[in-house]
């Protein structure tokens, strides 16, 4: 264990990824009957996964795919160490079972703060909690090269992620990333472009889920959110 560093001036009112309170824990089972698995990067507690009912494996990235359900990744169980003089780590390492839960009261961290009745949003990229209001998901654009029939594009201006829905000219209605190579600029869309152009490509950047903010946070803060209040 490392040496201690800092020290707050105030309690922490929770710890990240915990429960808080005495209302139900729902979890989010596996269709299969199986355990869910931590899939090959690990996965993140304290923030929402991606968890594949193909393979059974969860991811706090989205794995690009439809068969896809979300669930929030709890405090109780096992995260793993692992690193020279690392003194502490909320990874769930690949391999492990992990549960998720559909509902319950938890605390999450913030990274822009939150506000007391808004949606909680998970990020595509990473699970990472965004408070906004309902409806109104997050969305960058890129410069998109699409070529007619096929499903391959280039992009420019910046990282997109799997999962992100995708729109603009010669975007079919719906289309989403299934997978991304960064190095390259290029992506796979889910379905084939419409028509051969660079366009510019708007592209949502955090999912709306069923939880709520139950109480305002700061930047960087802890905060309450379940689905029922």
């Amino acid at each position: 264990m490392a040496f201690q560093t800092s020290v707050a001036s105030q309690q922490s009112p929770g710890i990240e990824g915990g429960f808080y309170g005495a209302n139900p824990h729902y979890t989010l089972t596996n269709p299969d009957e199986g355990m869910w698995v931590a899939g090959p990067d690990g996965v993140t507690i304290g923030r929402f996964a991606w968890a594949n009912t193909a393979n059974g494996q969860v991811s706090s990235a989205h794995p690009g795919v439809t068969t896809v359900r979300v669930g929030f990744v709890h405090r109780d169980q096992s995260a793993v160490i692992a690193g020279l003089l690392v003194g502490a780590s909320n990874t769930v390492v690949a391999g492990q079972g992990i549960d998720l839960v559909s509902d319950a009261p938890v605390w999450g961290r913030f990274a822009a703060g939150a506000v007391i009745d808004q949606k909680v949003y998970a990020n595509y990229a990473d699970g990472a909690l965004v408070s906004a209001a309902t409806g109104s998901a997050a969305t960058v654009t890129r410069s998109v090269t699409t070529t007619n029939g096929s499903a391959n594009i280039s992009y420019t201006g910046g990282q997109i992620y799997a999962g992100q829905p995708v729109s603009g000219t010669g975007i079919p209605a719906g289309a989403y990333i299934v997978s991304v190579d960064a190095d390259a600029g290029t992506a796979v869309m889910s379905a084939n472009a419409s028509a051969s152009d660079t366009v510019t490509g708007t592209f949502t950047t955090n999912y709306e889920t069923d939880f709520v903010v139950r109480s305002t946070a700061g930047a960087g803060e802890l905060a309450k959110m379940s689905v029922r209040g």
